[in-house]
């Protein structure tokens, strides 16, 4: 499963009182001293995720996190541990070629021969048609009256800009909606005369049915026309479209078409649920029919895709479990048991077979990890000792085999095996979106921690996967770059360049983290110093 997810912005959340941008690359390292904010970036999807998913901007414990993480709240989580601070988080993605979930699954053949509805269908589907991009952010604030956290912001951008926005008050009750009719996604061409009649329509418009404040999302600016020549905003006929056939008067923040909603969340899978008391007639119950479809399109559907990217991450965390002797896989599943690696040895147990030759092959091969242990998957059948016959299902046992061809339990042999083998199972689980990895490195001999290298880049260019790695590893980055060198002076580069990578170095001041973007370039080496020197405590002990 290709990851869409491009970009993570976080403000006043946990070290980061300023803006904190990661741009993520297929393999993206976070680099930087223990306590620096490395696994705050990681946290943060798992925040996002608790509160798309479940509704819980004030959560501990995560769907994905199991044991190794609980974020303790939201007064853990904000900056400073300051209840009048705002967290802000915000993340993009890159949505060409892919849909945004629509919320209904009625057709429109039924409606094809009206020359009406086919003229505003075809306006609305050129607007879904032009989104290429498209992100969420989240504001999240407290409510000490209440003694909880509340979404009082929500707000999607489309093609760089804001196109919805939702801003509820302090206890989540009022909530009111902005629209940006100059969005890249509204504007287009048009004649001087058009651009005259679409002025007079507009006046027309918000004269006695909008408010201008509404329909422009561009603070400090007056003019809801484009100031771009001959480019005028389709958002008007839109509006005077579902006008004309009787749409209620949305009311000032257009809050009318927000019934039910309790934050500036709004609640996924759901439409929203605009008034039509006044709307009479087939046809034009049809458009605003498509309306209300279109604008819960705009406004969930981007959260919906989010939720469903961030569904299918994989996290591993720090510390991975060692699995026991005899070990089955369980019947319920837990994604939470990636966290500690064990759903890894699930995966062995159940996947298919094709899956465990290849985490054998990058367990063992010499021009892979070289572990010295490949993997074998077995059946065996409890029988009755008396009479032979079977006891139960047949149950699948996963083991290492060494070079001797002699298995072993995990139990069996250096832990550094089951620590990296949740790696490679996560780095080819080809199910998964954003794989977020902590020290993958893990008790691995550097041998092995330059194999990962070649691992991501085969899970990114193979598998469709994005990698965001938390970790320590010299190693690590130096097989990175090397692979990028080699591959420019073969005139390989179409796959392995320096967009394949994104390093970035995370320092903490004062108890607040920035986060330095290091370009790398054909060559394999940096274009910019690496802060305070590349492994610098390498100098004092060889000099």
């Amino acid at each position: 499963m290709t990851s869409l997810i491009k970009s993570i912005s976080l403000r006043n959340f946990k070290g980061c009182s300023e803006e904190v941008r990661i741009d993520l690359r297929p393999i993206t390292l976070l680099f930087g001293a223990n306590s620096a904010g490395k696994s705050t970036i990681l946290q943060a999807l798992q925040y996002v995720r608790e509160i798309l998913e479940r509704n819980n901007p004030n959560p501990d414990r995560t769907l994905q996190g199991g044991e190794a993480v609980d974020l303790g709240g939201f007064l853990n989580l904000v900056h400073g541990r300051d209840p009048e601070r705002r967290i802000e988080i915000e993340i993009g993605m890159d949505v060409r070629g892919e849909s945004i979930p629509e919320l209904t699954p009625e057709s429109f053949d039924e409606w094809a021969g009206s020359s009406d509805t086919n003229d505003f269908y075809e306006l609305l589907h050129r607007i879904r048609g032009a989104v290429q991009f498209c992100s969420i952010k989240l504001e999240i604030s407290w409510h000490s009256l209440r003694q909880t956290s509340v979404i009082t912001g929500y707000e999607v951008g489309v093609n760089g800009a804001m196109c919805i926005r939702l801003d509820a008050s302090a206890d989540g009750r009022d909530v009111s909606m902005r629209m940006n009719s100059e969005n890249p996604i509204f504007m287009r061409e048009r004649t001087q005369q058009e651009i005259d009649d679409e002025a007079e329509l507009l006046a027309s418009l918000l004269d006695d049915w909008a408010i201008s404040e509404d329909l422009h999302g561009i603070e400090d600016s007056t003019p809801i026309q484009s100031t771009q020549s001959k480019w005028v905003s389709m958002l008007p006929d839109i509006l005077s479209g579902v006008r004309d056939v009787g749409l209620d008067r949305p009311g000032a923040g257009l809050r009318s078409w927000l019934y039910g909603f309790g934050s500036a969340m709004p609640k996924l899978d759901r439409m929203l649920n605009i008034p039509v008391s006044g709307v009479h007639g087939a046809q034009n119950i049809y458009i605003a029919r498509e309306f209300t479809a279109f604008l819960s399109w705009l406004t969930v559907g981007p959260a919906m895709l989010l939720r469903d990217q961030l569904q299918a991450a994989r996290y591993v965390g720090p510390l991975r479990c060692i699995p026991p002797r005899g070990f089955e896989a369980s019947l319920t599943k837990s994604e939470a048991a990636w966290s500690n690696g064990m759903a890894a040895w699930e995966a062995l147990l159940t996947r298919s077979q094709e899956m465990v030759e290849r985490c054998s092959h990058w367990m063992q091969d010499a021009d892979r990890l070289n572990s010295g242990y490949g993997l074998v998957r077995t059946e065996v059948q409890e029988t009755d000792y008396n009479t032979g016959a079977p006891l139960g299902r047949v149950k699948p046992r996963i083991a290492l085999i060494d070079q001797a061809g002699m298995t072993h339990q995990a139990l069996d042999v250096g832990v550094g095996i089951s620590q990296v083998l949740p790696v490679v199972v996560a780095a080819q689980d080809d199910r998964a979106s954003i794989v977020s990895i902590e020290q993958p490195e893990l008790h691995v001999h550097p041998a092995v921690q330059v194999g990962l290298g070649d691992l991501f880049i085969d899970g990114a260019i193979e598998r469709g996967l994005s990698f965001l790695l938390e970790t320590h590893s010299e190693h690590l980055i130096l097989r990175l770059l090397r692979r990028i060198r080699e591959a420019a002076e073969e005139g390989n580069a179409e796959h392995i360049n320096p967009d394949l990578i994104g390093v970035y170095y995370l320092a903490s001041e004062n108890g607040h983290i920035t986060a330095t973007r290091l370009p790398v370039n054909s060559e394999g080496d940096f274009d910019t110093p690496w802060p305070k020197g590349f492994f610098e405590e390498r100098g004092p002990e060889l000099f």
